[in-house]
């Protein structure tokens, strides 16, 4: 229980489209914040599928994504009973959106970050699962919440919701799911069984392939 109350603290504290070096995969990143994991992907590809992220994210070379649960993620002092209430009465949920400039290695350079690269078919299944877990108006608009934790981010309605056992890793695991790479999103709730997973990729091979 300790280890999942911390898991959710530290989902509000994380700080032309790539070609994967060596090879013709599509490349993205998954960094690990020490409890909670983010998602990087290409900016320019992300507004092919989510063109009214422009409008707060007109320039950059990446965004990370977090998921969470609202109230807790959005709470200017984390505190141990919303976290609790995360875990056992979450209501809402919320992407938190960070625009990154440059090779996200270098933003993250004192995290564990792993670029996966994945089929064209694969990048694309995991754009249209992001895309999917906005919420969108009836006009194509993105419910946008308020300004993210730091930089230039933003908070965004999203679908799903925050419990004991779907986390904010839960979800990266399940885009990672979609892509092709083999992931098993059920049995994933911290950030080291993401980790772990991806490193396992390496010796599966074909749809997924990571490196350091």
């Amino acid at each position: 229980m300790l280890a999942l109350i911390l898991t959710l603290f530290s989902c509000t504290t994380a700080s032309g489209p790539p070609r994967g070096e060596g090879g013709d995969g599509r490349s993205l990143y998954v960094v690990n914040h020490g409890l909670h994991t983010g998602l990087v992907i290409a900016r320019p590809d992300l507004l092919q599928v989510l063109p009214a992220l422009a409008e707060a994210f007109g320039d950059g070379d990446f965004i990370e994504f977090g998921w969470g649960d609202e109230d807790f993620y959005r709470a200017p002092q984390a505190t141990l009973s919303l976290a609790l209430r995360a875990l056992f009465g979450s209501t809402a949920a919320v992407l938190h959106a960070v625009r990154i400039d440059g090779d996200p290695r270098r933003r993250f350079a004192a995290s564990e970050v792993i670029e996966v690269r994945v089929t064209e078919d694969g990048y694309r299944r995991l754009l249209a699962f992001v895309a999917g877990t906005f919420i969108h108006s009836a006009t194509g608009s993105l419910a946008v919440l308020g300004p993210g934790l730091y930089g230039q981010s933003r908070f965004y309605q999203a679908k799903g919701s925050y419990s004991l056992f779907y986390t904010c890793n839960t979800w990266v695991a399940e885009a990672l799911a979609a892509s092709g790479c083999p992931m098993s999103p059920a049995a994933v709730i911290t950030a080291g069984s993401v980790m772990s997973s991806l490193r396992r990729a390496t010796a599966v091979g074909a749809s997924c392939l990571v490196s350091r």
